[in-house]
C-alpha cells in the first residue's frame, strides 16, 4: 500500500503516489529555481502542460499518477537546464530521490554516436568532451578497445529524461 496525495497541478487535481509526488516536487522546483521570480506565467504553462500530458494516461479521477507517468511527463518537456542557468542554490539531481538509486544511461542531449560518453561525463558530472578526447586517446594507444564503447552502448539503456 503506498501513501497518496492530492494535488493541483495546472489548475486540475489529482491524485499522486509518495514517489511521483517527491519526484514532480523536485523537478519543478529546480525549473522554478532557473526562471526569473517575475516569470510565473511560465510555470503555469511548464503545470498545464505536465496537467495534459497525465489527462493523456489517465481515464477516470479516481487514477493516481504514477512514477512512469512523471518520468514520461519529464522526458517530453526537457531537462531543467533547458529553461536557463540557476538563479536560486537548488538542483533536482543534487540528491537521489527516494527509492530511486543513481543509474548510468546514454546521454540523448550529450552524444556524438551513440551517447555513451555524454551519460558517462552525466553520471560522474564531468565535461563529456574530456571523457570522448580520455576514450580516443586509449583507442589509440591501446589501452581501451572499441569493442567497449560497442558492448556499452548495447547495454547502457537510453536516458528517459530526454525526448528529442
Amino acid at each position: 500500500m503506498k501513501q497518496t496525495y492530492s494535488v493541483n497541478i495546472g489548475g486540475r487535481a489529482y491524485n499522486i503516489d509518495a514517489d511521483a509526488y517527491a519526484l514532480l516536487d523536485r523537478y519543478l522546483n529546480d525549473i522554478s529555481s532557473r526562471l526569473s521570480d517575475s516569470d510565473v506565467e511560465s510555470m503555469d504553462d511548464i503545470e498545464a502542460r505536465i496537467a495534459d500530458i497525465f489527462d493523456e494516461r489517465i481515464s477516470s479521477s479516481m487514477l493516481v499518477v504514477n512514477i512512469e507517468m512523471v518520468r514520461r511527463a519529464m522526458g517530453i518537456i526537457g531537462r531543467p537546464e533547458m529553461f536557463g542557468g540557476q538563479k536560486r542554490g537548488f538542483s533536482y539531481q543534487s540528491g537521489s530521490y527516494p527509492h530511486e538509486p543513481r543509474r548510468l544511461f546514454r546521454s540523448w542531449s550529450n552524444k556524438v554516436i551513440g551517447g555513451v560518453c555524454g551519460g558517462l561525463g552525466e553520471y560522474f558530472d564531468i565535461d563529456p568532451n574530456v571523457i570522448r578526447l580520455i576514450s580516443v586517446l586509449l583507442v589509440f594507444f591501446g589501452g581501451l578497445s572499441l569493442w567497449v564503447y560497442i558492448i556499452m552502448w548495447i547495454v547502457l539503456p537510453q536516458s528517459p529524461y530526454y525526448v528529442k
